[in-house]
Parts: C-alpha cells; structure tokens; sequence
C-alpha cells in the first residue's frame, strides 16, 4: 500500500471509475484534490453522478477496514449504513446550499461491528469548470470523546447533587455531632447536631475554650498538632462539656481535605457521644485488673473491641500474641485483620461479624493463625469472647487469646507420624502382624493378602492360623522359639521359616517380632513383621549352582589359557614397570633365542636397539597413568646378534605390565623392500616427466635463445659496422626474449615449488585494483572487465608479486577463451571454513581464508579437460600460444603457501577459478619506494661476492665495485671460507645459493661465526631450503631472485651496507 494517499491517487487506475484517466479531469478537480490531499484536516470530495470518493491521509482513519478500498468508489458504497442519514443532507448541498452539522449521531461499521459514533462536518457544493454542481466537499470532525465527556461529566455532577443531599438527611438524622475546621484548627465553619454539646457564644473562634474542659485542652492540642504535621485523621477520646451542664466523653475522628498539591484545604469529622461507654469501662476496670491477673497466670491475652467507634483495646500480651511491641497502639484493621494469616482472615472476621449479630449466640470462639506483625512468626491462636448489646444494638465484645502454637504443632507431628506409618504399613511388602496375647486375637496388614494370597476377610485372627500355615518340618521349632520368649524375659525374637501361601506354595520367611509386656512383666501383646526372602534364597541357590559350575568353567578356561600360552606363536609376558619379566611363554624363546631363565635375569631394555631405547622409555613412561599402548614397534637383540622387529600392545595393572608382542621382522622387511621398488617407480615417472619438460619446453626456449643470440649477433655486426641506428632494437629484442626465458623459468620454479617466494600479509583489494590498468590492456576492447571487491575483504598470507603473476595468467587464459569477446569478473570476498566438514571443500583445512574469483564467459571446459587442467605441460591452446605451466605454476604456488585453487567449469558456459588464500591477521607492509639507482656511495667498504658463474660474478662485482665498495670474490663455498679464515673486514657477504660442495647458506653461517651479525645477500635462481624466504633467512639476511635488474642489486646492497634492515619478513 501506498505511504500516503497523495501516493495512492497517483497510483490508482482511475480509467476503470467512473471519473475516468487522471488526465482528463477538469482542472477545478484537480485543484480540489491538490487542495484537500496537502490539508491536515479530515476532508473527502465526492465528484460525479455517482459521487466518487476521494480523500486525504487525515480522512483515511475514518474509514477504519475500508481504507484504502473506499478510494475511488461511490459513497454509498463506501458509507452503507449511515446513507439513508446523510444522503438528505447530500442532496441540499448538491442544490447549491452549504451544509453545516454538529455532533450528529451516526452507527458505523468500519471494524466489523457496531459503533456509536457522533460527528461535526460541513458540506460545501464542488463546481466543475463550467460552473456546474456537480459533487460536494466534505470537511469533518469526529466528535464521539466530546459529546461523551459532557455526557459523564453531566451523570456525574447529578450523582454529585445527589450524594450532597444524602449526606445532609444522614447529618440530620444522626445523633453524632458532624463537623468542619480550617486547616489550623482555629475557625469551626460548620457545626451540627449540637444537642450533645454546650452552647459557646462564639463557637466558630473559641470553640476549644468553650467546648474542652480545661484539663483536656494539653491532650487536644497536642493531638491537632500531630495531625496537622503529618497530614493524617485527627482519632481522640477526651472529655467534652455537655448541654446539661456535666462533663462528658467523646470519640472525635477527622480527616483532612487536601488540594492537588497536597495541602490541607479543610478538616471534616464527627463527635460521638461515649459517655456510657467510658462509665462502663471505669465500673469494668476493677474487674479487668482481676482479670488480667487470671489470664497473665494463665498466658492469655485480653482484648476489648468497640464496634460502633471501632476502637480496640488490647493489653500486652495480646499484642505479643500479633507480634508487637508493648504499648504499640493497636485498631481493628490495621492490627487485628493486618495480623491475621491470609488464609484464616475471612473465617476469624465472620466469627467476629456473627458474634455481634443479635440473632446469634453473641459467643466468639474460634482459633486462627497469625502472622506477626513486627517479627513476622506464625502462631496458632484460640480466641473466646462475649458481645454485650444496646437493645439489639452491639457495643462490645471482650474476650481472651490463647496461645496454642505447641498443641497444634504436636497435633500436626502426631497426624504426620501416624499418617507416615499408616502409608508405610499399606506401602510395604512385608506382612505386619499385632497378636493381641491377652484375647489371643491377630491382626494382620494388607500385605497378607497382596504378598502371600490370604484374603484378609477370610483370615481367622488367631494365633493358630498363623502357627498352622508354617511348614510341618518348621512348625515345632517356631512354636518353641516363640514361647522361649513370651514365657521368659525375653522381648525380641527372631527365626526364619516356610510359610503357606494361598496357592499352597511355601515361601521363605525371615520374621521378626517385639514382646510388649505390662507393669508387672506379664506378656499382652506382640508385634512383629514378615519378610517375604523366597526370591533372594533363590538367588543364592542359583548363585551356589552358578558358582559350582563357574569353578568348572574356570577350571577348563584355565587349562585352554595354559595350552594357549604355551602355544601361540605371539610373545606373552608380564613385566614389571621398569622392563624386568615376571611371566614369559616359550614364544620368547623361540623368536629371540634366549631362554626364560635369561629374559628374566635382566631388564627387557637391556635388549632394546640403541636408536629405540629413548622411545620405548617414553612409551613405558605413559602406562602408570592408566594409559593403554597399541602398535608400539621397537628392535630387540636376538640371542644371535640379529635384530627383530616387536609389536607391542600394553596395559597396566596393580603395578605389572600385561602385553601381548608380535614379531613384525618380516612385514617391516617387506615395506622396505616395497619401498625401495616404489621409490625405482618414483625415479622411472622423474625421468619421465623430465622428458615431458624436455619436449615441452623446447620449443618456446628455443625461440626465445634463438631471439637472444641473434640480436647479439646483430649488434655485434652493426657496432663492427659502424651502423648504430639499429643498436637500440637488437638491444630491445634480446632484453624482450631474455625476460621471456626468465618468465619461464619463473613458471617451472613455481611449478616445481622451488621458487623463493616473499611470503607476508597481501592487500588483496589493493593488489587487484593496482592490476586494473594492465589487465584491461591485456583483455583489450572486446572484453569488458568487471571487478567486484569485498569491502571487508580480510588481509591473505601470500606474496604479492606471485599473486598478480596468477591473476595476470588467469585472465590471460579468460581472454583466450573468449576470441569474440565477452566479460571477465575478478571477485574478493571472505569465507569461514568450520570444523563439521560439511563445507564442500575437502582439500580445505578448518579457518579463515580470502576468496578471490576469476570468472569469464568463454568457451568452458569438459569434465576430461578440466582433469588435467593443472597438469603440466598440458595446454589446448595451438602449438607455440602456450606452454601448459600457467594453471600448473598458480597450483604449485597456492600449494606452497599453504592455500588451494578450485576449478569450475561446463562447455559454453565459461570458467572460475577460485584461489583460497589463508586469512594473515597482520597488517600489509607499505610498498617498497621506487627510487632512481643510487649514486656512488661507497667509501671503500669490503664486500665478498661468491658466485660459481663466472658470467653473473662479473656482473655482480662490477656493480658494487661502481658502487664505490671493495670487492672480494670467490668461484665457490671453499674458497669462500678459506678467505674468511683471515677474517676480512667485512661489511657484507653476497653468495649464490645453489654452490657446489660448500653451499651459501653454509658460508653465511661460517662468516657469521668469524664476523657476528655480518649482512648477507642471498642471490638464487632456485633454492632447495629457500623456497619460503621467512623460514630461510635469519634476521639481517635477504634475498634476490635471478634473472634480478641491476637497479634492485644495487639499492640492496646499499640499504644494507648502509644500515638499514632488510624489509621484516
């Protein structure tokens, strides 16, 4: 739906209404809908014979579930049910007259039911270009809230009126004096019902002196004061001088009224009369003094309760009893029912309600808990009272409370106890049975009947049946020991039995019983319990039968162990921890040669071959720690001087070694020998491949020496010549085809994973967009170039340059496989390889990796050409277009720092290759500055070139020594260190890697233990151990690749010379 209705006008097919395309509506339309959508106030326009309904974003509420449906239809539609009340008002306005409305009442249906709803709105006639009526313009407010709040506020004030009558007749009706004061208690502003009072002359100022004897005004005053600071009801008995002239009392309680920000506008309370009251309690406080000695021996407390003022007296103990302190003033709800426990407030306030109903017993009695007040402790309370009554009238009720905590927690431990044993007695399986001696009656539980099938309804309670039911050859002897104990001193008895079962079955018993005897020791009664044993002495017959024929088992197991261990041919022994044997079987002696009596005179360690001695100790050392060894191999001297291969598998127990041995002699034999037939295999496939490489490159490098030797040649002819306007290109051409040999050379490195590489934290982004420039010239025009980079791509392990060669190789191969064009799409991205290996990736380790995708819309590749895509020297490219080392170079690379490449691919539907590179957590070092060859800068240092070839130590000489720098060269490593042996004042070594004999990095070492921390610069084409440059070179070490520009070796050589550090690795 649209976000406002000026959107949803415009989006509306209006040619399907009856106001047709939007185009062409007459303009006063289109201004009435300009004029209403940019209006805050609720509006509708209803345009045409059928009155069309448009309206703006504050009229769409209205509409409730219609909106927005409602846009663009009739109004009759759109508002059925109030038409028939509108549409009069519609057709007024529609002959010219504006129409105006308050509060109308309408029932609408916008949310699917009825509702109420009242509305003030103006109809004013629309007019078409022509000046004809032709719709009208509907201006409208809900007014529903309004009309209802004058509707309550108008209830309300004639509730008001009413209430205000009522509390009139209620003060005339009283006997009780209704009063208001100001806020200070100084001016009474309203006084009646004054036949109780004395007449003051001047009651609204004086009231006090008038009204409260002299002794009583401290009392009263002091009780005003206490109110007015906290704001709360005045409550205060205190005498009060009567009409007839005598002293009176009276229960006075007022409240204040207070404004919105809680002042006290005005006090507003009622004076009882309690005169009567307060003789009474004078004529009872004789009474109570006694009583209260009565009820404190007796640890009861008192209370009084005065129904009609709600006043409630209770002496301490009583307060003690709802957890409060002495003296705390206490009232019927904010002490008694606040104290009461939640659960008994409802049962002790009827007790109370019905003990003052006159048509009752006017007795309280009841017990409830309460909740104390101040220390929170739940006690059980019995409390007892009378109500004494005014005619039918009640005016008090006086009593006692007792604590009766201890007798219900005892009550409840009892019923908890007999309940416990109740459940215990029905729950359990054994028999419980009572003899009652004295009337010789047996009692008997339900387990007689669910244990042993006796019907409890069938049993006779006697002594016989019990004895009757014991087995024959049982019975006497039970018997006997029964009467031992009844007749003597006895008290508990135990035996074991057969006992008949209901079925005729015996069962096994185990029966204990207790003698209870009387004051004189006389024997009453005897209880006791029947413990049903027949499934356990079972089991121990079948356990006696199991173990009987367990020893025959173990017997006959026993003798095969025997005969095993003397006949298999595996080595069985028990050692002790530190390789001395307890046990040994004869296959020892018959694959060593040594017999028992001598393996066990000394440690098996002594026989262990020198080269496993320190691993079969480490193997020993891992079994006191409950660890189980399998497949340990070691070699052990024969008793002839030959060594035998022993397998091992090993456990540890009490302290011994438990280990079955094999000798695996001739399996170790035969992988060596299949060892030395696969490593033939290995050298026959080298050779093979070398043939491939041969025949593979022979051609490219042929052209390419062929383009160096004859520009040589040429030029040599042209200087002799004298003809120097050609130098230049011959120049050109053999510099171009020696760099072609050297980036071939650079592909077989790579491929053969013997390439130096520079392995550090890669910008991926940054080296693809520093490509752009040059991929788009190889790509040329008709092949459009779509690079996408991640912009969180993470930083790859990788080095840079070898990273730009394989993206330059794969777009090369983009490019040719797309000879009418196409497009190329190089892609950056992240991607998190987890442990599950539910990845799809299964040559992938676990980690973080850098995703980068070249993908082209080319010719595609079949499944058989994309098996040997990474094959070298294969290529479906024409004879002299490739080498077949491109994909072969990018896989040996990404092997060799530790990534993968994947190839994806179907026929027409183009290629991807995906490199995964390893996430580097480091940040990438800056470009190294490309400065102009520095100038001489030498001042006579020493500089040791080693190089083997003669042509490339030449050169490197010359250049340092143009250098400024001394120079002292050796052909190879030994005449290299024989110089060093004089200790030269060396400021840099410079040495071939690949030496003959003596090889660079040996030199190095051996300078550098003669000149510590001496530079070394490592010059390779290819290096057996330098592959990765980070785990060849130590710090103040560097390396340089051949072919390598002389601009490079000089700015090397001086930054090192010169005291700078190498770039870190």
């Amino acid at each position: 739906m649209p976000d406002s209705m000026s959107a949803a006008i415009a989006s509306l097919d209006w040619s399907s209404t009856p106001l047709g395309d939007r185009a062409s509506w007459p303009q006063s339309l289109r201004t009435t809908v300009d004029i209403m959508v940019a209006s805050r106030f609720a509006m509708c326009a209803c345009w045409g014979p059928e009155l069309t309904l448009i309206y703006n974003d504050a009229y769409a509420p209205i509409l409730g579930a219609r909106h927005p449906l409602a846009l663009g239809r009739p109004l009759a539609q759109a508002w059925p049910e109030i038409w028939g009340d509108i549409e009069p008002l519609i057709q007024q306005t529609l002959a010219g007259e504006s129409v105006s409305v308050e509060d109308m009442h309408l029932v609408m249906t916008r949310h699917g039911y009825e509702e109420d709803t009242w509305w003030s709105f103006a109809y004013n006639p629309l007019r078409d270009d022509d000046g004809e009526i032709v719709g009208f313009l509907d201006i409208c407010t809900d007014s529903t809230a309004k009309v209802l709040n004058e509707r309550r506020l108008e209830t309300e004030s004639a509730l008001l009126r009413e209430s205000e009558s009522r509390l009139r007749a209620l003060i005339n009706a009283t006997s009780d004096v209704v009063y208001r004061v100001s806020p200070d208690w100084q001016e009474m502003r309203q006084l009646d019902g004054v036949e109780l009072l004395a007449d003051a002359d001047d009651r609204t100022v004086r009231w006090i002196d008038a009204l409260v004897p002299e002794e009583a005004r401290p009392m009263v005053l002091a009780e005003i004061e206490r109110a007015i600071a906290t704001r709360s009801a005045f409550e205060l008995e205190h005498p009060i001088r009567r009409a007839d002239g005598t002293t009176g009392w009276t229960w006075s309680r007022a409240v204040p009224l207070l404004d919105e920000q809680g002042a006290i506008v005005e006090w507003f309370g009622t004076a009882s009369d309690v005169t009567g009251e307060h003789v009474s309690r004078a004529a009872l406080a004789a009474s109570k003094e006694k009583l209260e000695l009565a009820t404190r021996a007796a640890r009861m407390g008192q209370f009084d309760y005065w129904p009609q003022t709600g006043r409630l007296e209770w002496d301490d103990r009583c307060r003690a009893l709802f957890g409060l302190s002495p003296g705390v003033p206490v009232s019927y709800e904010g002490a008694f029912v606040a104290g009461l426990h939640p659960d008994d407030r409802r049962s002790a306030t009827s007790a109370v309600v019905a003990a003052l109903d006159p048509e009752g017993s006017r007795l309280f009695d009841t017990e409830y808990r309460t909740i104390g007040i101040e220390d929170g402790i739940e006690r059980h309370i019995h409390a007892q009272g009378i109500a004494m009554f005014d005619g039918e009238l009640p005016v008090r009720l006086i009593g006692t409370v007792q604590d009766v905590t201890a007798d219900r927690r005892a009550q409840a431990t009892l019923r908890e106890t007999e309940e416990r044993l109740r459940l215990a007695v029905r729950a359990t399986n054994d028999a419980i049975w009572d003899w009652d001696l004295v009337r010789d009656h047996v009692q008997w539980n339900d387990a007689l009947e669910t244990a042993y099938g006796h019907p409890l309804a069938t049993v006779e309670p006697s002594g016989a049946w019990w004895i009757e039911h014991i087995h024959p050859d049982d019975r006497a002897r039970i018997y006997a020991s029964i009467h031992a104990v009844i007749d003597g001193n006895g008290n508990d008895w135990t035996s074991e039995y057969r006992f008949r079962r209901a079925d005729g079955r015996h069962a096994d018993i185990k029966d204990r019983g207790y003698v209870i005897r009387d004051a004189a020791g006389v024997a009453i009664r005897m209880v006791g319990a029947m413990l049903d044993q027949t499934d356990r002495k079972e089991a121990e017959r079948a356990f006696q039968q199991a173990q009987a024929r367990l020893e025959e088992t173990v017997e006959e197991r026993t003798r095969e162990r025997d005969q095993i261990w003397r006949s298999t041919p595996d080595l069985l022994c028990v050692a002790t921890l530190d390789g001395w044997f307890r046990e040994l079987n004869p296959a020892w002696q018959e694959t060593l040669g040594w017999t028992e009596q001598e393996l066990t005179a000394r440690s098996f360690l002594s026989l262990v071959h020198a080269e496993d001695i320190a691993a079969t100790r480490a193997e020993l050392a891992r079994l006191p720690r409950d660890e189980t060894i399998f497949g340990f191999e070691s070699r052990y001297c024969a008793k002839n001087g030959n060594y035998v291969w022993l397998n091992w598998n090993m456990v540890s127990r009490g302290g011994l070694i438990y280990a079955v041995v094999r000798d695996v002699t001739q399996a170790h034999e035969q992988a060596q020998a299949l060892a030395r037939a696969e490593e033939q295999l290995r050298q026959s496939q080298k050779m093979e491949a070398v043939g491939q490489l041969t025949g593979g490159i022979a051609h490219d490098f042929n052209n390419m020496l062929t383009g160096v030797i004859g520009s040589l040649e040429l030029l040599s002819r042209a200087m002799a010549s004298g003809k120097t306007e050609r130098i230049g290109r011959y120049i050109d051409a053999a510099t171009t085809s020696a760099q072609r040999a050297a980036g071939l050379t650079q592909r077989l490195l790579a491929f053969s994973r013997r390439q130096s590489l520079d392995v550090r934290a890669v910008d991926v982004n940054q080296a693809i967009s520093g490509m752009e420039d040059i991929l788009r010239r190889t790509l040329g025009e008709e092949i459009a170039l779509d690079i996408r980079l991640a912009a969180d791509a993470w930083n790859a392990t990788s080095d840079a340059n070898q990273l730009e060669s394989a993206l330059l190789n794969l777009a090369i191969n983009g490019r040719d496989a797309m000879p009418h064009g196409g497009r190329l799409a190089i892609e950056s991205g992240n991607m998190l390889i987890g442990e599950d290996g539910n990845h799809g990736f299964d040559q992938l380790e676990p980690g973080e990796y850098v995703v980068v995708r070249v993908s082209d819309t080319g010719t595609g590749m079949s499944e058989e050409v994309m098996a040997r895509a990474f094959d070298p020297f294969f290529t479906t490219k024409p004879i002299g277009q490739g080498t077949g080392l491109g994909l072969s170079m990018i896989y040996g690379f990404m092997r060799q720092i530790g990534g993968h490449v994947q190839l994806s691919s179907r026929p027409g539907e183009g290629s991807t290759v995906s490199l995964f590179l390893r996430r580097h957590h480091g940040r990438p070092d800056d470009a190294e500055a490309r400065a102009a060859p520095p100038e001489p800068i030498g001042r006579g240092e020493c500089v040791m070139v080693v190089e083997d070839d003669v042509a490339v130590r030449m050169l490197v000489v010359d250049v340092l020594e143009g250098l400024g720098y001394d120079v002292i060269q050796a052909a190879d490593g030994r005449e290299a260190v024989a110089i060093l042996e004089t200790v030269p004042p060396l400021k840099l070594l410079v040495t071939d890697v690949g030496l003959p004999g003596v090889n660079g990095r040996q030199v190095a070492e051996f300078a550098r233990e003669k000149l510590p921390g001496l530079k070394t610069l490592f010059v390779t084409g290819y290096a057996e151990n330098a592959a990765v440059r980070s785990t060849f070179l130590d710090e103040g070490m560097d390396m340089i690749t051949k072919p390598f520009a002389i601009d490079e070796l000089s700015m090397k050589a001086c930054a090192m010379i010169e005291g700078v550090s190498p770039r870190p690795l």
